[in-house]
């Protein structure tokens, strides 16, 4: 799907259209605030190339993780000891996310297969130079493991070093080294063989979770489980089409509630700006539930308060520079006002089916539990990695004006 390259496309035009005459900086989130202009100008092959940059850095692929009917696991977060601290750990967990995104699986959504690393520290030291440094070696072996039988069904080693000026920036520099080797790259193929199979000779299995979650009117993980049933296995993927509809329909009436104060929040810091995510959480409160009525209401007002702000900056924009680019801008985010509310609506949805996922992991955890955990060495599952990802890509515009330097303003 092309939603998200849209939604960086979206981002770009904005960040040129504040750019247009006198390059000024503006972001989603506040109001257009012209300041003095300083040199600092970018041609338009710059900023592209800044923005590809940018996206290249970041190394996940959003619409592999939102839209992805491929492999999906779950992320484990290695063991916390030692220099191994809660900071290094999420940093391990985005790598790991980020290769499994580099290699077309998503890391978020199912809880029956993980991807974690036991981390082992090989070397530690303070060179005798001047200036001196501190140095750390690690060997990490990645597995993915199917919790629910136990079997390591594909492994990788890799070796990595840091050096920095403490221990803190060593370790931090460390897993920066870890890359998508070619080891890594054949282990998740031959851990997606695999699972693929066990998917296509356990359709039971799957129909049984599936259905004890929907009886207990969990829908959100119940839709997790059936997600994370891959398109490559053939005959379990039949059962996605029978179920998906109803589990959709159950998890949004359940999350109704929910939804409407998320969608308040979100009315009481927009103001009368434009933002997609009000209109998303709109569109999927669902219209028989006791919210709509509120919710409906509520975005009529929003819709009122947006258009008025456009007529004012229609009618200035003759007179005003400031007013016209602003209007611009404006226009532009509106003409793609639905792929960009569509992009809410999934990050939505899989925020929703990857909190049931993860809990019902450490639910799993607790079950089985034994002094090392469910999974051993590797640590303990998290939900927390995606969400990173994702604030990244809804503060799109001021992340990348304020970290390459688009239309800086003193």
């Amino acid at each position: 799907m092309k939603h998200t390259l849209l939604y960086i496309i979206g981002a770009a035009l904005l960040l040129a259209a504040c750019g247009g005459g006198g390059n000024n900086n503006d972001s989603n989130e506040k109001k257009f605030q012209p300041k003095d202009r300083t040199t600092n100008e970018m041609s338009s092959e710059a900023r592209d190339a800044a923005l590809a940059a940018k996206r290249a850095e970041l190394e996940v692929n959003l619409d592999t993780l939102l839209y992805s009917h491929g492999i999906r696991f779950a992320i484990v977060e290695p063991k916390i000891d030692g220099d191994i601290t809660q900071d290094i750990a999420d940093r391990i967990s985005m790598k790991m996310l980020q290769i499994a995104s580099q290699n077309g699986i998503s890391g978020v959504g199912s809880y029956n297969f993980v991807l974690g690393t036991e981390v082992a520290q090989t070397g530690r030291a303070t060179t005798g130079t001047a200036p001196q440094k501190m140095t750390v070696k690690y060997e990490l072996t990645f597995k993915v493991l199917n919790t629910l039988t136990g079997d390591v069904y594909a492994t990788a080693v890799q070796e990595v070093m840091g050096v920095g000026n403490s221990f803190v920036e060593a370790n931090q520099n460390a897993v920066k080294e870890i890359k998508n080797t070619p080891a890594m790259q054949k282990m998740l193929q031959t851990a997606s063989q695999r699972i693929i199979s066990w998917y296509d000779e356990n359709v039971q299995v799957i129909k049984n979770q599936v259905e004890k979650a929907e009886g207990e009117g969990n829908y959100a993980l119940a839709l997790a489980l059936l997600n994370s049933i891959p398109e490559q296995a053939t005959t379990a993927y039949k059962y996605v089409g029978e179920k998906q509809d109803a589990l959709l329909k159950g998890m949004l009436h359940k999350q109704a509630a929910d939804m409407l104060g998320e969608m308040e929040a979100l009315l009481a810091s927009s103001g009368d700006e434009f933002n997609p995510a009000v209109g998303a959480y709109f569109s999927l409160i669902p219209t028989d539930s006791p919210e709509h009525a509120t919710a409906q209401k509520l975005y009529a007002e929003y819709e009122q308060k947006c258009q008025a702000r456009r007529a004012a900056l229609e009618a200035k924009a003759e007179r005003d520079e400031q007013a016209a680019r602003e209007l611009e801008k404006l226009k532009m985010l509106y003409a793609h006002e639905e792929e960009l509310a569509n992009i809410e609506a999934d990050k939505i949805k899989t925020k929703y089916t990857s909190m049931a996922s993860a809990k019902a992991a450490e639910a799993q955890a607790k079950a089985n539990s034994r002094p090392t955990g469910l999974f051993g060495s590797l640590g303990y599952a998290i939900s927390g990695t995606f969400d990173r990802i994702f604030k990244v890509a809804d503060t799109a515009g001021s992340f990348l004006s304020e970290k390459l330097g688009i239309g800086d303003e003193e």
